[in-house]
């Protein structure tokens, strides 16, 4: 079984949802305040850190080498990279402290499914909690193409780049490889994560479009 295209079938209502995400079609248009893309900046800074944090979970539990040295790969892209990119890119909104930064409800509440998933999970499980981060970008980014607004469009052009998207076929290349002789069991519970995963992607858009925040002090 190709677990891959099998989550990716079975979480399609998901993801068609945040392909005509407002959030989204703001990007493309070009006419997304700066302060909503400037919060998910911010927003995506903590979620970075955190995923970073998963990686290096997740490269412990690696079955094979390959896997191990992709998975490390991607950490350290992260922790150079990805990084750098976020700072660049807080500069050009007007800049961003992000020791101040605070999770939003739905952030704080996906990297903890991210760390625990992690954590606790199998390796197929924790590949299935981190890929559809990584893939759904991919789709984003294909789905934009462009946008009239220079920095929006920056931040696009990452996502179709073939850099990324030979990454993303790696990431689901060590998935699927990943579910192989696994029990359905296993199987189950790394779809659940896989599912769960999209719908906090669908969320971390609605969460910076609205801005949100807790409803008490905390």
């Amino acid at each position: 079984m190709v677990i891959s295209k099998v989550f990716r079938e079975r979480a399609d209502p998901i993801w068609r949802s945040i392909l005509k995400h407002p959030f989204l079609e703001g990007l493309k248009t070009g006419t997304l305040p700066k302060e909503s893309f400037k919060f998910f900046v911010a927003q995506d800074f903590l979620f970075l850190q955190c995923m970073i944090k998963c990686l290096k979970i997740t490269e412990t539990k690696a079955t094979d080498n390959y896997s191990k040295r992709l998975i490390s790969s991607m950490r350290s892209s992260s922790e150079g990279v990805e990084m750098e990119s976020l700072s660049r890119l807080a500069d050009r909104l007007g800049g961003i402290n992000f020791k101040a930064v605070e999770y939003a409800p739905t952030c704080y509440a996906y990297t903890r499914h991210l760390l625990c998933t992690a954590s606790l999970g199998s390796f197929v499980e924790a590949m299935a909690a981190i890929t559809p981060c990584y893939w759904s970008y991919m789709e984003i980014g294909e789905h934009l193409q462009s946008s009239p607004d220079p920095i929006y469009d920056g931040w696009i052009k990452t996502y179709i780049s073939k850099e990324y998207k030979d990454l993303v076929s790696e990431i689901l290349g060590v998935l699927d490889r990943a579910g192989i002789g696994q029990s359905e069991e296993s199987i189950n519970a790394a779809m659940k994560a896989f599912l769960v995963s999209s719908e906090y992607e669908y969320m971390f858009w609605d969460m910076a479009h609205n801005r949100e925040k807790w409803r008490h002090d905390l």
